[in-house]
Order: structure tokens, then sequence, then C-alpha cells
């Protein structure tokens, strides 16, 4: 596929009274994608504030956006270098929930009110280790005070990476997803000895005990990303790995598994998909966002065939992965959010190899025009949520080797 990459220029407007930078978006390239829409209700993507949540978070690896004191503002969570913290809404205070001492090669998160109680819980993978996948540990940390967290050891888990709560079983209750990225037998360079043994936990009528029951989910080939989605009967766990973007969903004879997108060819480990996220478009129809292969240098969309019902986002088919930017190095991020208020989702990608580091893919009826979001961030991760109330959802990233957490809100 052919592609053409024009550069507008950046342009940084500093207001030091709020201690942030203005960033106006500059790179622009596009890419024909799927079938056309009409173009004459898109809007073009606005103007973001960049806001420094933290300049100081050394080793900075995941972010989560969710409401941690119970007060209705949604709060981040940022972990990396053995740290979990929490930042509050609005003063973005800084709060240490576990150190080096409790969580050691800290690597994911999960936060959300388990008892209802009204301040939420988080659930932290720890002692990860690439190259040694049967290390890993898993605990829950749980409010004891104002500033203070209650640890619970839950289990230990071989190659522990990725966390998601959901209801994967129907049952009503909030189960926690968790994904290894290799199974324990697993040896580099391609770690394919052994598929990653992905489970789920029931926390049971009293989560803060610990006493949580796993059941497994199913297996897949070096397994970097899980997405958890709403649909019929329970949710569903869609995987990012080696075989591309898999869909997996409990029913009645356990759980079923589907191949939704190949990804990208490859020898393994650096084939099929990164991350994935399910995204939408105004005219009713879904699209899987990845970056492929693994760690890889390709943001892609795969379309739906038409616009499923609701429930049914995921069980496509879609069709041929279109790619849409094959220029970033060691992607590593990836979110969706319609931010301009068109119907469509913009996908937004980070990476945390050298050059610009988050990007916004925007489809304006007939292809994907890509803008540079922010230039000076590494980025590991990407999440979002209407962090202001303003009714737009915001972004949020998180870098490592650039030690950060910015806060990308549109301007109105």
């Amino acid at each position: 596929m052919s592609k053409q990459m024009r550069r507008l220029g950046t342009r940084f407007i500093q207001n030091p009274k709020k201690v942030h930078m203005f960033l106006l978006l500059g790179f622009c390239m596009t890419a024909r994608v799927g079938t056309e829409l009409s173009a004459a209700e898109h809007k073009s993507l606005p103007q973001f504030d960049r806001v420094v949540i933290d300049a100081n978070f050394p080793g900075g690896y995941q972010v989560e956006v969710a409401d941690v004191n119970g007060d209705g503002r949604l709060d981040i969570v940022g972990l990396g270098g053995g740290t979990c913290a929490w930042y509050e809404n609005p003063t973005w205070k800084k709060r240490i929930v576990t150190s080096p001492k409790e969580t050691p090669r800290i690597i994911s998160s999960a936060t959300a009110d388990l008892d209802g109680d009204g301040k939420a819980e988080i659930a932290i993978a720890y002692e990860f280790e690439m190259n040694e996948p049967k290390l890993g540990r898993l605990l829950l940390a749980s409010q004891d005070g104002t500033d203070t967290w209650k640890v619970t050891p839950i289990a230990q888990l071989p190659s522990i990476h990725r966390l998601r709560w959901g209801d994967v079983d129907g049952d009503g209750r909030r189960d926690l997803v968790v994904a290894p990225i290799f199974g324990p037998q697993s040896l580099p360079p391609a770690f394919q000895q052994d598929n990653a043994h992905i489970v789920f936990f029931r926390t049971g009528s009293n989560p803060k005990a610990g006493r949580w029951t796993a059941e497994r989910i199913g297996e897949r080939p070096v397994l970097h990303a899980i997405e958890v989605r709403k649909a019929n009967g329970g949710d569903v766990v869609l995987t990012a790995d080696n075989l591309g973007v898999g869909r997996f969903q409990h029913g009645p004879q356990g759980f079923s598994s589907k191949d939704l997108s190949p990804g990208a060819a490859g020898t393994a480990p650096k084939r099929g998909s990164s991350e994935v996220h399910l995204g939408k478009l105004s005219d009713g129809r879904v699209f899987l966002a990845t970056i492929d292969p693994w760690h890889g240098q390709d943001v892609s969309v795969a379309l739906s065939a038409s616009a499923p019902a609701e429930g049914h986002e995921t069980e496509g088919p879609f069709a041929e992965r279109t790619v849409i930017d094959n220029g970033i190095k060691e992607g590593h991020a990836l979110w969706v959010a319609d931010v301009d208020g068109d119907g469509d989702d913009e996908v937004f990608a980070g990476y945390r190899g050298p050059g610009t580091s988050v990007i916004a893919y925007d489809f304006n009826g007939h292809e994907w025009t890509r803008s540079v979001l922010d230039p000076a961030i590494a980025a590991q991760d990407l999440r979002g949520g209407d962090i202001d109330g303003d009714g737009t959802p915001d972004v949020v990233a998180i870098g490592g080797s650039s030690h950060n957490i910015i806060w990308y809100r549109p301007r109105k």
C-alpha cells in the first residue's frame, strides 16, 4: 500500500500560569480504509491541552483512569519501577499505593470498587521477568485509611502480564481476567515452547479477604494485551497475540474461542498483534484497532462487514486489516475514543522507541489522517475517560524512558 507523509510543522504555546503546554497538531498522513462514508458531518480533530500529571515517574509502564476515592471524578493510576501511585482529581496530588518493597518488577494493575463501599481496590501484578516466565505474583491493594493501603497476596501466576476487570461468566459480579505473556516453559528468543494460559478469578462475596478461585479461559502464543468488552451473556476477552486477535466467550460448555484477525506475518515472536481495542464508526460498523506485530511498527484497523447488533460487536467477521501507519518504533500503547464528537472513534497510538511517541488517527469519511499529538513522551500505555467532566473523552499516556504521565485534554 502506498502512503504519503506530509510535514506541516508543530507549534508550541507556553502558559506559565497553568504550568502546561498547548500542542498544535502537526504531522499528517493518509491511507484508504474500507468502504467510503459521507464526509459531510466530519469534524476536524480539536487542539489539545497538554497537562503534566507527573514529570518524574521513573520506569512508567501502565496508566489507568478510574475513580479511586469515590468522589465521582476520574483519577489517574500509574505504575512502573516497582511503584503504584494514584493522582487525585483535580489537584493531582500523588499518593503511593505500593512501593518497590511490596511490588518489585511491577507490570500491570486493574482498579475497581469491588465491594461497593465507594473506595476502589487495585489488583496488581508484579515480579514479572521477561526471560524467566515461571515468575509472577498477584495481590490486591485495598484502602486502609486516607493515605495507606493494605496488600493481600492472591496467587502466584507465571509470566503474569495484563489484568482487566469484567464479568466474563455473566453472574453479575466482577471477575479479574489475568493474561500471562508466555507459557511457563517458554524460552527466548522465540518463546514458542508453551502458550500463555489465560485465567479469570472469581472474587467471591468478600473480595478483600483474598480467597479467590481461578478458572481457565484458554491459551494463546506470546499474548501481549487483552481487552474485556461487554457482550450478550457475559463479557468477552479480546487477545492480541502471535496469532493476531482472538476472542474468548463463556457459554454453557465453558469458554469458546474464535480468531478475528491474523495480524502481521513474520517469524515468532515478531508476528501477529501486540495491542488491540474495539472502535466504532458513525454508520454503526465497528473496527479492530491493533499494533502489529509484537512490539511492532504497524498501526492497523480491520472493519466489520456491517453494523452489528448491540451485544454482538466482537463477533465479526472483520475485513482484512489495513495498515494506516507503518512508521512507529516499538509500538506499545493504543486507545480509541471519539474526541471530536463526529461519531467516529479516533485511534491513538504510542511507541517507546526513538522519535515521536503519541499519534492520533482520524477517519474523515474516506481515509485516516495522521496527526502528531506529543513528541515528548516515550509512551508505554494509553487510556482515556472524561476526566474534567465536560462530556468529551480525554486521553492519558505514561512514558517509560521519558519518566512522565501526561493528560491530553481536547479543547472545545
